[in-house]
């Protein structure tokens, strides 16, 4: 069974690849390289430890932006269908293809973690994984946001400077969470790129690394008509998901994520949790799904594999299960940056 298991995965790894060249998306798919991963860093320090996941708060809010606050790369203007809040993607020819996402956020008073043991999960088990990173979350984490960016299993989207609420920031507060964003990104790869451990490294697999994100997830699941515009025509697509696993409640258990995710995962489903240190059972219900869902023939690809699988299905509003669930944080959490 599990050797059936393996040969029906290989099949469908074997279409996508021949899809993604059809469309002319190979060149755009590369994530990372494992050369230069394995030139930088030893088996040891990608591992990291369990203190990786401590949160911190601070007294002092902080809000200095990245150097150069403008992003130096930019991008066409997205698609039509890569417009609004994309949930989940309908399949070409019905793969059974699903991403699995991980925030990052970090907002002014905090300085959040890093989920070892789920990295750790995502890499024994060679599964793709997509990473939505806050621009201060990038710069309180260097080394770990490199590791992510050289790792040819991660793609890293935009999730915002400080976590703000982009359906209650408009105008420049607005523009400046997503593009100080941009920016800490390049500003990391550059120096990805100028380590002496890269020098060892060809030039074609340095570039490899994507010079820009192209991804964007909104903090809270909130929207508005302006932000949603601003990102269509930066060429960032707008990233939420059909399974919230629910994971920074403290009642949450990997049983109960693990149950919730195979009761309502289906083709083209993209699952959002935390790798920041709020996930409660987070790694232990991923690996549990890992296995379950392989068993069951499935694949797992980053989010812009699965935009070039199938069509997206996009909504004008932003929410986490339904409309209107989410509308609480403009006043309990306002702009939500603190």
């Amino acid at each position: 069974m599990r050797q059936q298991t393996a040969h029906s995965i290989a099949i469908l790894f074997t279409a996508i690849a021949a899809v993604l060249s059809a469309t002319g998306a190979t060149a755009e798919q590369s994530f990372g390289s494992q050369d230069l991963l394995n030139s930088c860093w030893t088996s040891e320090q990608l591992k990291g430890n369990a203190r990786d996941k401590t949160v911190y708060l601070r007294n002092v809010p902080a809000y200095t932006p990245p150097a150069g606050t403008l992003p130096l790369r930019s991008a066409e203007p997205l698609a039509p269908n890569l417009r609004n809040s994309i949930r989940h993607v309908k399949p070409f020819h019905g793969q059974k293809v699903v991403a699995l996402t991980f925030d990052l956020c970090e907002r002014a008073r905090e300085t959040t973690g890093y989920d070892a043991e789920l990295v750790n999960c995502l890499r024994e088990h060679k599964v793709k994984a997509t990473f939505f990173a806050g621009g201060k979350w990038m710069r309180s984490h260097p080394e770990k946001t490199m590791q992510l960016m050289a790792d040819p299993l991660f793609e890293i989207g935009n999730h915002a400077w400080t976590h703000g609420n982009l359906r209650v920031l408009k105008g420049d507060g607005m523009l400046r969470q997503i593009l100080w964003t941009q920016r800490q990104y390049e500003i990391l790869r550059d120096e990805l790129v100028r380590k002496p451990c890269a020098q060892k490294i060809a030039v074609r697999e340095l570039d490899k690394i994507p010079k820009s994100m192209r991804l964007f997830r909104f903090p809270y699941g909130a929207c508005s008509p302006e932000s949603l515009q601003a990102l269509a025509s930066l060429g960032l697509a707008a990233i939420q998901w059909d399974i919230v696993t629910g994971d920074p409640s403290l009642n949450q258990t990997a049983e109960g994520i693990y149950q919730y995710v195979m009761s309502t995962i289906k083709p083209g489903s993209i699952i959002v949790g935390h790798a920041n240190g709020r996930g409660h059972g987070t790694a232990r219900a991923v690996a549990m799904i890992i296995q379950e869902l392989h068993r069951k023939g499935y694949a797992f690809v980053t989010v812009s594999e699965l935009l070039g699988l199938g069509d997206a299905v996009a909504t004008q509003e932003c929410y986490e299960n339904k409309p209107g669930d989410n509308a609480f944080y403009d006043t309990t959490v306002g702009a939500g940056t603190n």
